[in-house]
């Protein structure tokens, strides 16, 4: 991105969030609250100004977006930037004979590049919001179905809503926004909404009889305002929800009636660690016992986890493992990035079973995990003992400075 672009971006993080607010047109002084109104937006830019946005979908933040757009326009004609189309109908419909229209493309570089940096800046804000859910200590809230109350840990009343109450709303670690998440499902529930197929029903009794006949005991996985409340549908905006529904991490299949809990205690199986092998982050080597598995790296592999990561934040370690098991996976050495058919060899040869600078691996990209289910992933906690107030600092501070 030029520096010109930086700069200009700079301006655009107060609207990362979702919240409705007023954002002048692109190309004139009418408003419109977005995302709320999007729609209307739209109808306006193209039957007025005959512009159309290509995949507006795919943009992390469209407030973000005509801001930035907006300023460029009272710079320069609306041609310098976008591609001009010839149709033989005026925006009503009517015909007429090469009518001009214009579209606002990523075939622009400028464009694509400025797609890109809202999509990241989006990802490291909500990050940042996840983690600062994780490491509140304040959260208070009762059971919405028995007399249970919750302090502290929004994970333990996520836990409790599946153990105790077989309501499965995805796994911990994908959640971001939980209160809001927690809100709308209550609200659901005490309006008699079905939060699955989102039927009314005369009573709560009816209600929960049949969430729990129909296996109705998750959200709608078609229902687009549950999105943003997982944080992988921040990481690919290109790929549509379709695209995305096989993967269990963010909904599981509630079935057709016919399976019984033994399905939903298979698709939980992840909070029960002891029954997940935890694998090498080198070789093929599993244990259930993580000890067991920084023993067996420390012995075999001459690289002492512990050691590498105890001045690391818990965002950095999980950036550290899945930078190693990105290198592995690619046979590339994870010091020197050395590609090898016998990368682990090279690295024993090499005294390279270390890790390379943190300029390296502290990239936002290796937030994620290379595999589902990633039970070293899990074990992390359990070797934190940095502030981790820091990671939201470091969250923050970078996506300023994009």
């Amino acid at each position: 991105m030029s520096h010109r672009v930086c700069a200009m971006y700079k301006s655009q993080f107060v609207g990362l969030d979702d919240n409705p607010c007023d954002t002048k047109c692109l190309l004139c002084d009418c408003t419109f609250v977005l995302p709320t109104n999007e729609t209307d937006f739209l109808s306006h830019l193209f039957k007025v100004h005959r512009l159309v946005i290509a995949d507006v979908w795919k943009i992390a933040s469209l407030k973000s977006y005509v801001h930035y757009w907006s300023v460029k326009f009272k710079e320069a004609p609306v041609t310098t930037y976008c591609s001009t189309l010839l149709m033989n109908c005026t925006p009503d419909g009517q015909p007429s004979k090469d009518e001009n229209y214009f579209l606002l493309s990523d075939c622009l570089l400028e464009d694509k590049t400025l797609r890109d940096e809202i999509h990241r800046a989006k990802l490291e804000w909500t990050l940042a919001q996840q983690e600062a859910e994780r490491a509140d200590t304040n959260f208070k809230r009762g059971c919405m179905f028995c007399r249970t109350e919750f302090c502290e840990s929004r994970i333990a009343y996520i836990k409790h809503l599946y153990q105790k109450h077989n309501l499965y709303l995805g796994k911990p670690e994908n959640l971001v926004f939980i209160d809001e998440l927690l809100d709308k499902i209550q609200n659901n529930i005490e309006n008699l909404i079905c939060i699955y197929c989102e039927k009314i029903f005369k009573d709560r009794m009816v209600l929960k009889e049949h969430m729990r006949k129909k296996f109705h005991k998750c959200i709608n996985p078609y229902n687009k305002t549950y999105d943003k409340f997982y944080i992988n549908n921040y990481l690919e905006p290109e790929r549509t929800w379709k695209q995305r529904q096989d993967n269990l991490e963010t909904y599981p299949d509630v079935g057709d009636g016919n399976s019984e809990n033994e399905d939903e205690e298979s698709s939980w199986s992840d909070w029960n660690d002891e029954s997940i092998g935890i694998l090498c982050l080198f070789c093929n080597y599993s244990n259930n016992e993580f000890t067991c598995i920084l023993r067996h790296m420390k012995e075999k592999h001459s690289f002492d986890f512990e050691d590498t990561a105890k001045n690391l934040t818990f965002y950095q370690k999980v950036k550290v493992v899945n930078y190693i098991k990105r290198q592995i996976q690619l046979q590339r050495c994870i010091f020197c990035e050395t590609e090898s058919d016998n990368v682990l060899e090279h690295m024993k040869n090499q005294q390279h079973y270390k890790i390379a600078t943190q300029k390296v691996w502290d990239q936002p990209e290796y937030y994620f995990p290379m595999s589902e289910n990633d039970s070293f992933l899990y074990n992390l906690d359990a070797t934190t003992n940095s502030d981790e107030e820091s990671d939201i600092e470091n969250i923050t501070e970078a996506m300023y400075n994009l």
